[in-house]
């Protein structure tokens, strides 16, 4: 698939280089990337190519090429700070092959920065009105942590047949529960040992096993839960309490300036991004034509 942008044509390489990219960026986050993701990607690839396409030709319409000296220069000024050539090869994930290459990403890059430098508006500090303003209109973006108190029932059998022994004790008890019976008085009946606290006290979710936090969370203030077989034994649970998300004081958050001002950034390059494609002709084209 391949693009002419106001009569320059855009190979399908270059596409399927941003692809590529992408599939690594996302690899590197930890997300697994397969073939079920190929067309997101390639959307996200096909969409980046022509923003970066625009952005470009209208640079160089305003201000011309940009030197090579200055690509090469900027390139100096990488490996220095990497610490040296052969320390920004290992640290990218380059090699000296690709030279041409992440010179033609710098001129790109550079070029692409003084349109912007140009064109967004965006202060070097948030101002407290901003932050409270952004803050207001963002709340459910700042929420805490939800958090249930839980109670529980115990059973750790000490074989393959005590395990089904428990399974039923705790079955019959569960539907005493369910009739009335006092939660408190049944684990002390029934648990596995004095020692183990029944009440659980407040819990946030990742502080205890998945198969937990899945049923306790899911549950209402004085709900019996399902038994929960876990690698130690079987469980009964009651959530005797919640507490719900409510929002983080704003001088709590960290990073909310910096947070701020790169989506105010990022909204004006999209802005802009949208102005010059209403002024643009983009065809879509056989990437082999």
């Amino acid at each position: 698939m391949a693009f002419i942008i106001n009569g320059t044509r855009v190979g399908d390489e270059a596409v399927e280089e941003e692809f590529e990219s992408l599939k690594e960026h996302y690899q590197r986050l930890g997300e697994v990337v397969c073939c079920d993701r190929d067309t997101e990607l390639r959307g996200y690839a096909r969409d980046n190519v022509v923003n970066r396409t625009l952005l470009e030709q209208e640079s160089m319409k305003r201000f011309g090429e940009i030197d090579d000296a200055a690509v090469e220069a900027r390139f100096e000024e990488l490996k220095t700070e990497h610490g040296g050539e052969q320390e920004f090869y290992e640290n990218t994930g380059f090699n000296r092959g690709d030279q041409r290459m992440i010179l033609e990403k710098l001129r790109s890059s550079l070029t692409i920065d003084r349109l912007l430098e140009t064109e967004l508006k965006v202060p070097e500090h948030a101002s407290e009105e901003e932050l409270e303003q952004y803050y207001r209109e963002n709340l459910d973006r700042f929420l805490g942590e939800e958090e249930v108190r839980v109670s529980q029932i115990f059973i750790e059998p000490s074989s393959h047949e005590a395990a089904r022994e428990a399974f039923l004790a705790l079955r019959a008890l569960r539907k005493e529960l369910l009739a009335g019976k006092d939660f408190d008085e049944a684990a002390r009946e029934h648990g596995s040992d004095e020692d183990r606290d029944i009440d659980l006290g407040f819990m946030k979710q990742g502080q205890t096993m998945p198969e937990i936090e899945a049923i306790t969370f899911s549950m209402e203030i004085g709900e019996i839960s399902p038994i929960v077989a876990t690698h130690y034994g079987f469980h009964l649970f009651k959530v005797t309490d919640r507490k719900e998300a409510t929002p983080i004081p704003r001088e709590q958050i960290p990073g909310l300036g910096e947070k701020y001002l790169s989506e105010l950034r990022a909204k004006e390059i999209a802005d802009l991004i949208d102005r010059l494609k209403s002024e643009s002709s983009i065809e879509e084209v056989d990437g082999e034509a």
